[in-house]
């Protein structure tokens, strides 16, 4: 009988370096997934713009705890900036090879990418969007009315997807990491997913919002409803955000 995780952690070992393509001069893959030619591109607000109530780092720790129920509301652009910001956006930019963003990422390869649907979210149209964190934009890839229905079913968690304004969809791109990293960057972008995900669930209570992460998942129907190519990026880790206390 075969032991998955027992050889996932062997083969995954550092170093390995005949797995380092780098090393091996093999051209580096895009920093960011390409956005389609028809997808219409929408610029977000500055993340600066939005006000805090009084919140610390430590109230958001001592007040986590499970969600289960979300009522309906919806999120304004604003809070949506400043959610896909803290999780993914690019802080500082030294040169093309010292991109800073607001998540550690191993050898700075950031191989996670943010997706969402959103289902009531103010001045945008219910659909799926790709963020775009060298821009800080969202590129909208499909509207559809139906997509949180969707994406409800996929996630397993239907009355909470359904109920939330937005719900975020973390794919990851193994070969960014693997290309500097080797096999050690398999295991790397698994914690990733923790770090992003973290990230949310830090800076959404800082705006009063719950986030209800997900990690069980049917990854064929996710990847459908995402449209990415199942040879290269594989969806890891989902998380509905949303109120627990009714909006109206």
């Amino acid at each position: 009988m075969t032991n998955p995780g027992k050889e996932f952690m062997e083969k995954t070992s550092y170093p390995d370096f005949s797995t380092f393509d780098m090393i091996l001069r093999v051209p580096e893959p895009p920093p960011e997934n390409p956005v389609p030619d028809n997808a219409k591109i929408i610029k977000l607000p500055s993340p600066k713009r939005i006000k805090f109530p009084e919140f610390s780092s430590r109230d958001a720790l001592e007040n986590w705890e499970p969600t289960e129920f979300f009522s309906r509301s919806s999120m304004n652009l604003k809070e949506l900036s400043f959610l896909l910001w803290c999780m993914q956006g690019v802080k500082t930019v030294r040169d093309r090879e010292t991109v800073i963003r607001n998540v550690p990422s191993s050898g700075r390869r950031h191989p996670i990418n943010t997706y969402f649907v959103a289902g009531e979210v103010e001045g945008i149209p219910t659909g799926l969007y790709q963020y775009i964190p060298s821009k800080h934009q969202i590129a909208l890839l499909r509207e559809d009315s139906d997509l949180p229905f969707a994406m409800g079913t996929a996630s397993m968690n239907f009355k909470m997807v359904t109920r939330a304004p937005v719900t975020f969809i973390w794919t990851v791109v193994p070969y960014r990491s693997v290309w500097a990293l080797g096999n050690r960057g398999y295991r790397n972008v698994l914690i990733e997913a923790g770090h992003v995900c973290q990230a949310l669930i830090m800076a959404a209570a800082s705006i009063e919002y719950k986030v209800h992460p997900i990690d069980l998942f049917h990854d064929q129907m996710v990847t459908q409803l995402t449209g990415n190519d199942p040879a290269s990026e594989w969806p890891l880790y989902l998380a509905a955000v949303g109120k627990t206390t009714p909006q109206y």
